[in-house]
């Protein structure tokens, strides 16, 4: 995992809450329409944070649900370390990974034959 782009880095290491508060609206809204980067989980977070210095604990919290939802192998106390020890880090990673898997899409268009089907060679006498 890289820490890239630039912007999400510095966000995710300067402010982690509007990370945070981005990802949790896009697995709400992956088309980010009513995105607000001040948001209900941003607020509770920077609150969380700012009263008892435990906002990783709502991280981590966030971390188990991206798990849960996407299938991802891991544990609890995988997302406790994680969030504790890097915190900026799980963050980007948690945005990346909920936006690739979102970005993707369904596939609403099924298998296309070719127009030139298997030739089999003229047999030889």
């Amino acid at each position: 995992m890289d820490c890239g782009p630039c912007d999400t880095c510095i966000v995710g290491t300067c402010l982690p809450c509007l990370l945070l508060g981005k990802t949790s609206e896009r697995m709400r809204d992956p088309t980010m329409q009513t995105y607000e980067a001040i948001n209900t989980d941003c607020l509770l977070m920077c609150g969380i944070s700012w009263f008892t210095g435990c906002g990783w604990i709502y991280a981590m919290m966030k971390r188990a649900e991206i798990r849960e939802r996407f299938g991802i192998k891991g544990s609890g106390s995988s997302d406790c370390c994680v969030s504790y020890w890097c915190g900026c880090c799980a963050l980007i990673q948690q945005d990346k990974e909920v936006q690739a898997r979102l970005s993707t899409g369904p596939i609403v268009q099924g298998y296309q034959p070719q127009k030139e089907g298997m030739h089999m060679p003229p047999q030889q006498a």
